[in-house]
């Protein structure tokens, strides 16, 4: 179903001390400023498309995702949309702490209109997808953790087939085992044809899911259209202030700035390994095996080495990355095809080859990913590791990578 805002806007009074409320009533002198979340919203959401939101904190997506979902009213401007909303916002809100699991799941299921025989089908479906226990399904939500009570609030959310699915950074909530159970039910409800808003700071899942995007800023659209346009953009501004920042910042080098999780492969598993662990990551040159200094043009290959806690299919990716957090390059198993996708319990090893390096002079580094069978859902990551500085002893051309070109006279 199609998602139409139209000329949404959306103002907060705010004052001071609470007392300056009655203050202004009584002496109807006003005590409070105004403060714009929204302004001159006006876009269009398509019927069947996944759309994505992007913005920083504080620009105003939360306010519009909850316009959209119908849990504020905007101050001016109108949004409409037809069929079912399931919105995946601030999850649990509305569930009450004293209540069991069960009786919350109840209440939910009443707000969507259910009783009888539908109500309990709705239960059985929460309360499978949320794998908590009777026992723990019977106990007072209070006593639930933050993970048991984000899967029940989840579980209840998804328990109906939306037409219109309203998701507010959801994906980041449990642990890895629900994160990539939660994207697979985003997924199947995509695939049936639901329209879904969705808003993430993981750029990398909006670019894999959505569309179109819009990007928020300052309580506006600043970009609105094909989603790797809107990225870029946001990706533009980001790096401009991250360099304004830096240079009001301390300065540090490339090696200072990396970390790398990777020492810590020796340590017996845990409930927060991932499924999929980076172990080691290893750069070789015919000089040798992880400079720290690389020549242009010069054959260079970088080998993952990961270890599997499960026989579900994933992927590696690599991008290799400017310190100003600047992706030159990137690719990942999930482009060479069909069958493509690692499998196995087990330590595996992925090498890629760089022949002729044609990168010029400068400092990067690698950024590695372990990601689920969509490539979507990242389950490890290793992010500006192993610094490396690369020399174009040519000294012939000027940028970041040396593109065949070929100067022809024209008469």
């Amino acid at each position: 179903m199609t998602i139409r805002f139209e000329g949404i806007e959306k103002t907060y009074t705010v004052y001071a001390r609470p007392q300056d409320r009655l203050w202004e009533w009584v002496t109807r002198t006003p005590r409070h400023r105004v403060h714009v979340a929204l302004t001159g919203v006006d876009f269009e959401v398509r019927a069947g498309e996944t759309f994505g939101l992007i913005g920083e904190n504080g620009a105003g997506k939360s306010t519009l995702l909850k316009i959209a979902a119908g849990t504020i009213r905007p101050t001016r401007g109108t949004v409409s949309h037809e069929g079912r909303v399931a919105a995946l916002l601030e999850l649990g809100a509305g569930f009450h702490p004293e209540e069991s699991g069960y009786d919350n799941i109840r209440f939910m299921a009443a707000l969507h209109g259910l009783e009888g025989e539908p109500m309990e089908d709705f239960v059985v479906r929460a309360t499978a997808f949320s794998e908590l226990t009777r026992e723990t399904l019977e106990r007072p939500v209070k006593t639930y953790s933050s993970g048991m009570f984000m899967r029940l609030a989840f579980a209840a959310a998804t328990a109906i087939d939306p037409d219109v699915l309203i998701v507010d950074e959801a994906l980041s909530v449990g642990d890895l085992h629900f994160q990539k159970k939660s994207l697979d039910r985003i997924l199947g409800l995509r695939e049936r044809g639901a329209t879904v808003l969705f808003c993430s700071h993981n750029l990398y899942q909006v670019r894999s899911l959505c569309q179109r995007a819009a990007w928020i800023h300052g309580g506006h659209v600043e970009a609105l259209g094909s989603t790797e346009d809107v990225v870029t953009a946001y990706e533009a501004h980001e790096r401009r202030r991250y360099a304004h920042l830096r240079a009001q910042a301390p300065s540090a080098t490339a090696s200072e700035q990396a970390t790398t999780p990777l020492q810590a492969s020796a340590e017996p598993l845990a409930a927060s390994t991932p499924l999929v662990k980076i172990v080691r990551i290893t750069t070789e040159t015919g000089d040798g095996v992880n400079p720290a200094q690389v020549d242009s043009f010069q054959d260079l290959s970088v080998e993952i080495e990961v270890e599997a806690y499960t026989d579900a299919p994933f992927h590696v990716a690599v991008f290799i990355v400017r310190p100003d957090k600047d992706n030159v390059f990137g690719t990942g198993t999930q482009f060479r095809g069909p069958g493509a996708a690692l499998r196995g319990v087990g330590v595996h090893r992925v090498r890629v080859k760089f022949p002729r390096l044609p990168l010029l002079s400068g400092e990067y580094l690698w950024s590695v990913y372990t990601l689920d069978d969509t490539a979507i859902q990242m389950l490890d990551m290793a992010e500006l590791v192993q610094p490396f500085t690369v020399l174009n002893m040519r000294n012939t051309e000027f940028g970041l990578v040396a593109l065949d070109h070929e100067w022809v006279a024209v008469e």
